[in-house]
């Protein structure tokens, strides 16, 4: 395996952490899937973004290539981690907000905020 390879298995191993973690407390989240997208970006100029189905409390993660280049030459560092973690918990931040509205309108501000509350609940679970 080369150094890339392993830098890439490494970012994807902490994003399933944190999802799976995510998982066990917010109850939207009761079925998911992660995707890894081909394009670098998201149509937000993002590293993640989400899909989800109120109907079935199903959710889609979806990973851009971005996320790979932005890990550190230091590795998997606790500010890198925290980025992870703030970008997946905003992402879950939109399902909250389209389950409690009912619409898709643009809504970043309070989905981030949504995202650093659930953020502060992954800290003390030392994820």
């Amino acid at each position: 395996m080369t150094n890339k390879e392993k830098r890439i298995k490494q970012v994807k191993d902490y994003i399933d952490k944190v999802i799976s973690e995510m998982s066990t407390f917010i109850p939207i989240i009761q079925a998911y899937q992660v995707f890894y997208e081909n394009e670098e970006r998201n149509s937000s100029n993002g590293d993640f973004s989400v899909g989800y189905e109120p109907e079935n409390f199903n959710v889609e993660f979806h990973v851009y290539q971005s996320i790979f280049d932005q890990m550190p030459d230091k590795g998997m560092t606790e500010g890198f981690k925290r980025y992870i973690k703030l970008g997946l918990s905003h992402e879950v931040g939109h399902c909250y907000i389209w389950e409690l509205e009912g619409t898709r309108k643009d809504t970043e501000k309070i989905a981030s905020l949504i995202g650093f509350l659930i953020v502060k609940i992954l800290d003390s679970r030392k994820v």
